[in-house]
């Protein structure tokens, strides 16, 4: 499968880059994207989103809690990573681990593996079915080619499925036909350097297309010993090196072809490859304590993904279909993942007040598992299918007030058929005025990892290590989520939004000592913790003056974990209650300090992080860009201005570093 995989994907971008040379026309050249400042708070209120319900729907007529980072929103972040990206969104709390790790988590249970928040790109999941979470060490695209990040606070299982239970993020790129021309840029810093390079050209006939590639490359952080960690801190960590620098070599392509009638088709896909370097734990079964290893990750993959659309009257036919291979070489742990996805969904009126969307899928995975001692498999090779049907009807009862009603019935071989409802109201009070409550249920089907693998992370004595280990018969753990929202926008420089929540977790994962001779150091994941999660988020807009805009946002959380009768679990409940911040804040401004010269702040304040002991901080970015031509900028960034270096998140199955002040220069070709 890796092989074909490849070579249709290096055929293709082979084809893809040759055309390119052959019709790209010097007339062709792409401009600059549009300032931030030049849109109206009324056209961001309006914007098209798609992923509440399917659909192209206004956000502002919404039944859910959805935030839109919008291309410019990237830019003038100076944003390199996807994750960095998603730190502009309210109530995402997104913590940096070490140089090449993120925890990025929605309304708390955050974490590495973090297995309550679906990612996706294109409509395909980056969502590892091994342990939870993303990669997103590897999960990345030219982020100049995104048109938009969709991030929904809050359960989407009844669209998207198993795992959309805190929220879903799709990250939407721009059509081959909005990226004419070519685009080229280099940046380097203290800490990091990127080159890339795209290009994209028309062949006539409604065909567009475009191909990109491009280099990373971060240097290593600094280890410490007040480094956080999961159960301990380990011994001789600190040092100069975290050994946690990575580089990462990428190119993919996308083509589009109107082809008349209403027909549309996509074809798109990347390969990357690269070195991710950790300072990984692992235990020696004949010493005390544990071992820190200099280990270094080869990691390699690609995708290929096909969708075709139809327009019809009313409503709208599409069929999607991709696979996906993912390899991890490292130390502890040899992983190969292919995953295969097809789906088909239609969107229809039916009478003059209901539009109705449903759909089918299926998706394989095949896994290929080889570890050692402190992580192993029972069966190194598995393959799993996914069934599910879903159907969603949004009815209008009157001009102003519409009913969404839905549910998902989804099929997995480990936890069986797992229904997903969901009901939604909005009330569209005035034209600058709306509220939406929301009920629904959603699960997170356990990963293969919960299920299966024995995870040793600390010997205490000879021969005896501190142990987790997989449990076959694990249920899904179960959400049940009640939200209210509202909007409104005061004329045309302030707009508004409110969120609460309730959430009750049922079935969640608890870890159950076992007993065992002469001591019992293993825990097995059970089924045996219950929790209530509540809280409420602010956000709003003010259009300052002509050339200035200010967003500022504040969530709140609390979180109470209540094991349930028969639990032994003392270790879980510390951990989970204290897996997010209790109180986040921004506060950004985007100027323009005169017509070719851009400044942009984002301030951060991120409170306590109990799990790991992480203190609260404050982070500041800055960027300066100047465009001495249209086609041209010039841009310097600063982040986490107001410390030399601090702690965002704990380590796991790897040592946390401190992230550091850093400076960043970047130039920008548009041609």
């Amino acid at each position: 499968m890796k092989a074909c995989l490849l070579a249709s994907l290096a055929g293709a971008a082979g084809l893809l880059l040759g055309a390119v040379a052959a019709h790209a026309r010097a007339d062709a050249a792409s401009a600059a994207p549009p300032n931030l400042l030049d849109l109206r708070l009324e056209d961001l209120m309006q914007m098209t989103v798609t992923s509440a319900g399917k659909k192209a729907q206004r956000l502002d007529r919404t039944a859910a809690a959805i935030h839109v980072i919008t291309a410019e929103d990237i830019r003038r972040s100076g944003a390199t990573s996807l994750p960095e990206a998603l730190r502009l969104a309210p109530g995402v709390h997104v913590a940096q681990i070490d140089a090449n790790k993120w925890s990025v988590s929605v309304r708390g249970l955050g974490g590495r593996w973090a297995g309550q928040l679906l990612v996706l790109m294109d409509g395909r999941t980056l969502y590892s079915p091994l342990f939870g979470g993303v990669y997103w060490d590897v999960q990345d695209t030219l982020l100049e080619d995104i048109e938009r990040i969709e991030v929904i606070r809050g359960p989407g299982g009844t669209l998207w499925g198993a795992n959309a239970v805190n929220g879903v993020i799709n990250i939407i790129t721009r059509s081959a036909a909005d990226t004419q021309g070519g685009l080229a840029y280099v940046r380097g810093g203290s800490h990091e350097s990127e080159a890339a390079a795209r290009h994209g050209a028309s062949l006539g006939d409604g065909i567009h297309l475009r191909a990109y590639a491009k280099r990373t490359e971060r240097d290593p952080h600094v280890l410490t010993d007040r480094m956080p960690y999961l159960g301990g801190r380990p011994t001789g960590a600190a040092g100069h090196d975290a050994h946690d620098g990575w580089g990462m070599r990428r190119a993919g392509f996308r083509l589009d072809n109107a082809l008349g009638g209403g027909d549309r088709l996509t074809l798109q896909g990347d390969a990357y490859d690269g070195d991710i370097r950790q300072t990984a734990i692992t235990v020696n079964p004949a010493a005390a304590g544990n071992a820190l290893v200099a280990d270094a990750i080869a990691a390699d993959g690609a995708n290929l993904l096909l969708r075709w659309q139809r327009r019809t009257a009313g409503g709208e036919l599409q069929l999607q279909a991709y696979v996906d291979h993912a390899e991890r070489r490292a130390a502890v742990l040899r992983e190969r993942i292919e995953t295969r996805d097809i789906e088909f969904q239609q969107r229809f009126s039916l009478g003059a007040r209901q539009e109705i969307v449903w759909g089918v899928g299926y998706r394989g995975v095949a896994f290929e598992l080889d570890g050692g001692y402190t992580v192993s498999f029972r069966h190194g090779r598995h393959d799993s299918a996914l069934y599910n049907v879903f159907v969603q009807d949004e009815i209008r009862l009157r001009p102003d007030v519409a009913l969404t009603l839905g549910g998902k019935f989804e099929h997995n071989p480990y936890t069986g058929t797992e229904p997903q409802p969901n009901a939604r109201l909005f009330w569209q009070i005035d034209e600058q005025q709306g509220v939406w409550g929301a009920w629904s249920r959603a699960v997170r089907m356990p990963s293969r990892a919960e299920l299966d693998f024995t995870l040793r992370l600390a010997n205490v004595a000879p021969y005896t290590a501190i142990a987790f280990q997989g449990n076959p018969d694990l249920a899904a753990a179960r959400l049940t989520a009640h939200e209210l929202g509202w909007r409104r926008q005061f004329g045309d420089r302030l707009n508004v939004e409110a969120t609460a929540f309730r959430y009750d977790y049922d079935d969640y994962i608890s870890l159950e000592p076992l007993p065992g001779f002469p001591f019992s150091t293993t825990s097995e994941f059970r089924n045996l913790m219950g929790i209530r999660s509540q809280g409420y988020e602010l956000s709003g807009v003010w259009q300052a003056g002509p050339d200035w805009r200010l967003r500022a946002s504040y969530a709140r959380l609390s979180i109470d974990a209540r094991p349930r009768t028969g639990s032994a679990d003392a270790y879980s409940p510390a951990l989970i209650e204290g897996s997010g911040p209790r109180h986040q804040f921004q506060l950004h401004s985007n100027s323009r300090l005169r017509h070719d010269l851009d400044f942009d702040a984002m301030l951060y304040r991120v409170g306590r992080i109990a799990a790991g002991d992480i203190p609260a901080y404050t982070r500041l970015d800055l960027r300066l860009a100047w465009k001495p031509r249209r086609d041209v900028e010039l841009s310097l960034v600063g982040r986490n201005l107001l410390d030399q270096r601090h702690f965002e998140f704990l380590g796991q199955d790897s040592v946390a570093s401190e992230v550091p002040r850093s400076f960043l220069a970047e130039l920008r070709w548009h041609f």
